[in-house]
């Protein structure tokens, strides 16, 4: 971690800073290695202060002696409540001049407490500089989540293997969450989503009692979380021969994934990276049916940068990890997406996801 806490100091260096007040807790855990979890919005496992010469975590006194185990470039000190004035107060007595801090990630409460106390110190805020930090993957970072990817392809073939007459939705992600951890994740990165029959409609969707019919497009959206990295992979399937219309969509969405795949690459934008498989859909007359943007970046966050979309400002670097999922919504029908997680590599990126596909029709 310290090689991460060398680039956050970088920042106060680059921003003319004397401090930094990260409560952000993806960045918490991404510095310091820490992985207590916030109750949002107000209950927070810690923060960090970060100055010139000084690494210090703050968490309350039930967590702190789990924070210095895991926290080990940090001097580990158990807050006084309400946090946001000890914060202040410690901050104070550094003698210094300003202090940045994560705007979209503190309560607007929690900032004015520290105002309140701050003696006149300025506060600064910083934006994305940290969350950006996370971008571009350590090859440590990469085999994590290909981990966390590989068990979350076994989950798949193993749980679509043995849908049965009167599976549901809420039965078959159940069946995925506890063989993700059977499997050796810790958990599930996000909850899982099956969406079946006009329920594929919708890109996002909570399983219900509903009954898996056959002919009907199945979405699977799924994730296994393995030390503090995210896997994600879409699968669309059905039980039985599936009609023409079905047959036809899913060649579509087969299609603009595949060329997707082979054209992404490092210093395209995500503007770009989202026009490839735009174009296909666009082209087969269901553009108004993509609802959402081509992809995201994947790591310590499920959705975290870059992101490849329409209102993209993101160049791919080489390092980053992009889930690439194209998909189809026509409502009162249903819907078919395929996702694949891919490392953006110079001339052609790599695809981490091994999940098989139903074959193109």
């Amino acid at each position: 971690m310290s090689k991460r806490l060398d680039a956050a100091r970088g920042i106060l260096s680059d921003s003319n800073l004397e401090a930094m007040l990260i409560t952000h807790p993806n960045n918490r855990f991404y510095l310091s290695g820490y992985t207590g979890d916030d109750a949002p919005p107000n209950e927070s496992a810690g923060v960090l202060l970060i100055t010139r010469d000084q690494a210090i975590i703050l968490a309350p006194s039930n967590n702190i002696e789990w924070a210095a185990s895991e926290a080990t470039d940090f001097e580990a000190i158990a807050w006084r409540r309400p946090w946001e004035t000890d914060v202040a107060e410690r901050v104070s007595n550094l003698g210094i001049t300003n202090l940045g801090f994560e705007e979209e990630a503190i309560l607007y409460s929690s900032v004015e407490l520290i105002k309140q106390h701050l003696n006149g110190i300025e506060i600064v805020p910083v934006g994305d500089a940290i969350t950006n930090l996370r971008a571009v993957k350590e090859p440590e970072e990469i085999e994590l989540l290909q981990t966390a990817l590989k068990i979350t392809d076994d989950v798949f073939v193993a749980c679509t293997e043995q849908i049965s007459s009167g599976t549901t939705e809420r039965d078959l992600a159940w069946s995925i969450e506890r063989t993700m951890r059977d499997m050796g994740a810790d958990g599930p990165a996000f909850h899982t989503i099956v969406a079946s029959g006009p329920h594929a409609a919708r890109p996002h969707h909570s399983p219900i009692d509903r009954v898996l019919e056959p002919g009907e497009p199945i979405i699977i959206d799924m994730g296994a979380r393995v030390s503090g990295y995210n896997g994600d992979m879409t699968r669309t399937i059905w039980l039985g021969e599936p009609p023409q219309k079905l047959k036809d969509v899913y060649n579509v969405v087969f299609d603009a994934l595949e060329v997707s795949l082979e054209g992404i690459k490092t210093g395209m934008t995500g503007v770009d990276a989202d026009a490839i498989a735009r174009t296909i859909i666009s082209d087969a007359g269901y553009g108004d049916n993509f609802t959402h943007g081509l992809g995201h970046g994947l790591g310590v966050r499920v959705h975290e940068s870059p992101s490849a979309s329409r209102a993209s400002t993101s160049v791919l670097q080489t390092g980053e990890v992009l889930t690439v999922e194209p998909g189809i919504y026509i409502p009162g029908w249903g819907g078919v997406r395929l996702e694949d997680v891919v490392l953006i590599q110079e001339n052609r990126s790599r695809n981490m996801t091994t999940a098989p596909k139903r074959p193109r029709f």
